[in-house]
């Protein structure tokens, strides 16, 4: 099974990207879905990516991954 589904519990849409946090730095990282499962991380559906929010005073860095235009 190597479908990746979105982590938020009753979701079993596609995962599309993957979230990480630093604790220390008060600090969640939205980045393209990771090339491997990793326990200390969060993959996430595109619905759940988008309305994703942390606590106060904390700061969401999202890495967008462009894909190059056919011309």
């Amino acid at each position: 099974m190597d479908e990746r589904i979105c982590s938020k519990v009753g979701c079993r849409r596609e995962a599309i990207s993957t979230l990480t946090y630093d604790y220390a730095d008060q600090m969640a990282v939205l980045g393209p879905l990771g090339l491997a499962r990793d326990p200390h991380a969060y993959d996430l559906c595109a619905l759940h990516a988008e309305r994703l929010s942390t606590p106060q005073g904390w700061q969401i860095i999202r890495h967008v991954a462009y894909e190059a235009e056919s011309l």
